[in-house]
């Protein structure tokens, strides 16, 4: 256990997406929005052959339905994303460290509004570049970085950019990983005890994506928690000299 009372996290390294019970919790993602489009439809249906048709329940009922097709897509989306992420990477490139996290940034802005939540990068001043394939970091530190906004209990999340070695640290003061969950919150489908107890939306797929990210462009991806929030660092391997 460090300094700060977090403990390291084992992550079980990727295999195939969807053995084991992954189908069954796939399924269950699926079901939800299918059922609540299929009802609703029906129920539409019922109404109209009724000649009841009030249009602002209609013009409602339209809008669950096209919430639930929303909800139904992203799921899918992710599925694919996670399908892909098994693929094989371009050569590793150079990349700048700051500007993945001010992409990250810019892409969770809207859930850090949402989660009332300020997200706080620290830099040095002096560019910070690392070897790796630049979609993966970016995508790796996006779903890291979703995951800290979701459930941090503060109101700050931090996105620190180190340089021995170039680093991404993404800090939150959120409840930390249970011990009994540890290793299967990185499996597809599986979601967290503090997920659930806070009904926040999700596929649990997040973290399995950052996993497959890093692992697919040699990053490493440490993982620490504890009582007092999450830390997860992603490290990139140096440029070589001269490069």
């Amino acid at each position: 256990m460090d300094q700060a009372g977090q403990e390291t996290v084992a992550i079980p390294v990727p295999g195939d997406p969807f053995a084991g019970a992954a189908l069954s919790r796939l399924g269950h993602e699926l079901r939800g929005p299918l059922a609540g489009i299929v009802g609703l439809t029906k129920i539409m249906g019922r109404k109209v052959a009724d000649g009841a048709t009030d249009a602002a329940q209609r013009a409602r009922q339209l809008d669950m339905i096209n919430n639930s097709a929303t909800e139904l897509l992203a799921t899918v989306e992710r599925i694919v994303a996670l399908a892909r992420a098994a693929d094989a990477r371009d050569r590793p490139e150079p990349v700048d460290c700051r500007a993945v996290c001010e992409t990250a940034i810019a892409a969770t802005a809207a859930a850090a509004r949402e989660h009332h939540r300020e997200v706080r990068l620290e830099a040095p001043p002096s560019p910070v570049t690392g070897l790796a394939n630049r979609d993966d970091v970016r995508d790796a530190v996006t779903e890291l970085l979703d995951n800290a906004i979701k459930f941090a209990d503060g109101r700050a999340v931090h996105v620190v950019v180190r340089s021995e070695p170039p680093a991404i640290e993404i800090r939150d003061d959120g409840p930390g990983l249970a011990a009994d969950e540890r290793e299967q919150v990185f499996l597809p489908f599986v979601r967290g005890h503090a997920a659930r107890d806070r009904g926040v939306a999700g596929t649990g797929l997040g973290l399995p994506l950052a996993v497959r990210h890093a692992h697919r462009c040699g990053a490493g991806l440490a993982v620490r928690t504890g009582g007092a929030g999450t830390t997860c660092t992603l490290t990139l391997a140096p440029l070589t000299p001269g490069r």
